[in-house]
Protein backbone atom coordinates (compact mmCIF):
# COMPACT_ATOMS: atom_id res chain seq x y z
CA UNK A 1 0.00 0.00 0.00
CA UNK A 2 0.95 3.44 -0.49
CA UNK A 3 2.68 5.70 1.91
CA UNK A 4 -0.45 8.09 1.29
CA UNK A 5 -2.48 5.62 2.28
CA UNK A 6 -1.41 4.52 5.45
CA UNK A 7 -1.14 8.00 6.57
CA UNK A 8 -4.37 8.41 5.97
CA UNK A 9 -5.95 4.85 7.56
CA UNK A 10 -3.72 6.48 10.78
CA UNK A 11 -1.17 4.29 10.11
CA UNK A 12 2.63 4.69 9.82
CA UNK A 13 4.95 4.37 6.65
CA UNK A 14 6.19 1.07 7.77
CA UNK A 15 2.94 -0.44 9.18
CA UNK A 16 0.88 -2.98 6.74
CA UNK A 17 -2.91 -1.76 6.30
CA UNK A 18 -4.95 -4.74 7.46
CA UNK A 19 -7.87 -5.64 5.23
CA UNK A 20 -11.53 -3.66 6.10
CA UNK A 21 -14.52 -5.60 7.27
CA UNK A 22 -17.13 -4.35 7.55
CA UNK A 23 -19.34 -5.60 10.93
CA UNK A 24 -23.11 -6.58 10.68
CA UNK A 25 -23.48 -7.02 7.28
CA UNK A 26 -23.22 -10.19 5.68
CA UNK A 27 -22.94 -11.02 1.94
CA UNK A 28 -25.70 -11.49 -0.23
CA UNK A 29 -24.86 -15.34 -0.02
CA UNK A 30 -24.35 -15.46 3.72
CA UNK A 31 -27.80 -14.12 4.59
CA UNK A 32 -29.79 -16.03 7.59
CA UNK A 33 -33.06 -17.47 6.67
CA UNK A 34 -34.52 -15.48 9.33
CA UNK A 35 -33.42 -12.04 8.10
CA UNK A 36 -36.24 -9.13 7.97
CA UNK A 37 -36.04 -6.87 5.08
CA UNK A 38 -36.45 -3.09 6.15
CA UNK A 39 -36.71 -3.92 9.50
CA UNK A 40 -38.68 -1.22 12.00
CA UNK A 41 -40.62 0.16 8.98
CA UNK A 42 -44.26 -0.78 8.88
CA UNK A 43 -44.34 -2.80 12.09
CA UNK A 44 -47.64 -1.88 12.57
CA UNK A 45 -49.06 -3.22 9.16
CA UNK A 46 -47.05 -5.97 9.17
CA UNK A 47 -47.85 -7.39 12.54
CA UNK A 48 -51.43 -6.65 11.61
CA UNK A 49 -51.38 -8.86 8.59
CA UNK A 50 -49.62 -11.46 10.28
CA UNK A 51 -52.32 -12.00 13.08
CA UNK A 52 -54.69 -12.03 10.51
CA UNK A 53 -53.23 -14.60 8.93
CA UNK A 54 -51.85 -16.63 12.07
CA UNK A 55 -56.08 -16.81 12.49
CA UNK A 56 -56.62 -18.27 8.89
CA UNK A 57 -53.57 -20.97 9.20
CA UNK A 58 -54.79 -22.05 12.62
CA UNK A 59 -58.40 -22.34 11.27
CA UNK A 60 -57.30 -24.23 8.46
CA UNK A 61 -54.69 -26.28 10.17
CA UNK A 62 -57.70 -27.40 12.45
CA UNK A 63 -60.09 -27.63 9.88
CA UNK A 64 -57.64 -30.24 8.79
CA UNK A 65 -57.28 -32.00 11.06
CA UNK A 66 -60.47 -32.40 11.96
CA UNK A 67 -61.28 -34.05 8.07
CA UNK A 68 -58.18 -36.36 8.30
CA UNK A 69 -59.77 -37.65 12.03
CA UNK A 70 -63.38 -38.26 10.14
CA UNK A 71 -60.99 -40.34 7.71
CA UNK A 72 -61.13 -44.18 8.90
CA UNK A 73 -58.00 -45.28 7.64
CA UNK A 74 -55.61 -42.61 9.07
CA UNK A 75 -53.42 -43.41 11.86
CA UNK A 76 -53.04 -41.18 15.14
CA UNK A 77 -49.81 -39.76 13.97
CA UNK A 78 -51.09 -38.49 10.26
CA UNK A 79 -53.79 -37.04 11.47
CA UNK A 80 -51.51 -34.84 13.92
CA UNK A 81 -48.50 -34.85 11.99
CA UNK A 82 -50.08 -33.75 8.36
CA UNK A 83 -51.67 -30.76 9.47
CA UNK A 84 -48.74 -29.27 12.02
CA UNK A 85 -46.36 -29.70 8.88
CA UNK A 86 -48.38 -28.18 6.79
CA UNK A 87 -49.18 -25.34 9.55
CA UNK A 88 -45.41 -24.46 9.83
CA UNK A 89 -44.84 -24.37 6.21
CA UNK A 90 -47.95 -21.87 5.85
CA UNK A 91 -46.61 -19.95 9.19
CA UNK A 92 -42.98 -20.19 7.27
CA UNK A 93 -44.48 -18.60 4.17
CA UNK A 94 -46.49 -16.00 5.79
CA UNK A 95 -42.78 -14.40 7.65
CA UNK A 96 -41.19 -14.94 4.55
CA UNK A 97 -44.00 -12.55 2.51
CA UNK A 98 -44.17 -10.36 5.75
CA UNK A 99 -40.64 -9.75 5.95
CA UNK A 100 -38.18 -11.01 3.29
CA UNK A 101 -40.31 -10.32 0.06
CA UNK A 102 -39.20 -7.17 -0.78
CA UNK A 103 -42.19 -5.69 -3.41
CA UNK A 104 -45.10 -7.34 -0.60
CA UNK A 105 -42.72 -5.41 2.18
CA UNK A 106 -42.41 -2.83 0.24
CA UNK A 107 -46.21 -2.26 -0.41
CA UNK A 108 -46.79 -2.73 3.61
CA UNK A 109 -44.65 -0.04 4.41
CA UNK A 110 -46.44 2.01 1.86
CA UNK A 111 -49.30 1.14 3.23
CA UNK A 112 -48.74 1.99 6.31
CA UNK A 113 -47.38 5.79 5.23
CA UNK A 114 -50.90 6.40 3.40
CA UNK A 115 -52.83 5.38 6.83
CA UNK A 116 -50.59 7.94 8.44
CA UNK A 117 -51.92 10.51 6.13
CA UNK A 118 -55.78 9.78 6.44
CA UNK A 119 -57.55 12.48 8.57
CA UNK A 120 -59.46 9.84 10.64
CA UNK A 121 -63.00 11.77 12.05
CA UNK A 122 -63.41 12.38 15.72
CA UNK A 123 -66.59 10.39 17.27
CA UNK A 124 -68.43 13.39 17.51
CA UNK A 125 -68.20 13.58 14.05
CA UNK A 126 -69.19 9.91 13.84
CA UNK A 127 -72.52 10.37 15.76
CA UNK A 128 -73.15 13.93 13.92
CA UNK A 129 -73.37 12.22 10.55
CA UNK A 130 -74.66 8.92 11.18
CA UNK A 131 -77.56 10.86 12.72
CA UNK A 132 -77.97 12.83 9.08
CA UNK A 133 -77.99 9.75 7.11
CA UNK A 134 -80.48 7.90 9.85
CA UNK A 135 -82.89 11.10 9.45
CA UNK A 136 -82.51 11.28 5.82
CA UNK A 137 -83.46 7.34 4.94
CA UNK A 138 -86.67 7.79 7.52
CA UNK A 139 -87.17 11.10 5.22
CA UNK A 140 -87.14 9.05 2.12
CA UNK A 141 -89.03 6.51 3.57
CA UNK A 142 -91.88 8.30 4.51
CA UNK A 143 -91.97 10.41 1.04
CA UNK A 144 -91.07 7.03 -1.27
CA UNK A 145 -94.73 5.59 0.73
CA UNK A 146 -96.50 9.06 0.34
CA UNK A 147 -96.04 8.86 -3.17
CA UNK A 148 -96.64 5.24 -3.74
CA UNK A 149 -100.00 6.03 -1.78
CA UNK A 150 -101.00 8.56 -3.90
CA UNK A 151 -100.19 6.45 -7.01
CA UNK A 152 -102.45 3.69 -5.72
CA UNK A 153 -104.92 5.82 -5.52
CA UNK A 154 -104.37 7.55 -9.33
CA UNK A 155 -104.22 3.78 -10.32
CA UNK A 156 -107.11 2.36 -8.68
CA UNK A 157 -109.11 5.49 -9.96
CA UNK A 158 -107.83 4.98 -13.58
CA UNK A 159 -109.10 0.93 -13.56
CA UNK A 160 -105.43 -0.17 -13.90
CA UNK A 161 -105.20 -1.24 -10.61
CA UNK A 162 -107.81 -3.35 -8.68
CA UNK A 163 -106.45 -3.37 -4.55
CA UNK A 164 -110.09 -1.95 -3.08
CA UNK A 165 -108.12 1.06 -1.69
CA UNK A 166 -111.09 3.63 -2.14
CA UNK A 167 -113.47 0.95 -1.00
CA UNK A 168 -111.79 0.71 2.26
CA UNK A 169 -111.23 4.37 2.82
CA UNK A 170 -114.37 5.70 1.97
CA UNK A 171 -116.84 3.09 1.78
CA UNK A 172 -117.79 4.27 -1.73
CA UNK A 173 -119.12 1.39 -4.27
CA UNK A 174 -118.52 -2.21 -3.15
CA UNK A 175 -119.57 -5.22 -4.33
Amino acid sequence: MSKAVNEVRGQGAGEVAAPRVSKGKRSAGARSPFHIYKPGQGQMVRWGTAAGAAVIIIGFVMYLQEQLTRWQNANEWVQYLIPVVIGVFLAYLTFYLLGQHHKVVDFLIATEGEMKKVNWSTRREVIGATKVVIATVLALGFILFAVNIVFMFVFEALGVLRVGMLQQLFGRGGS
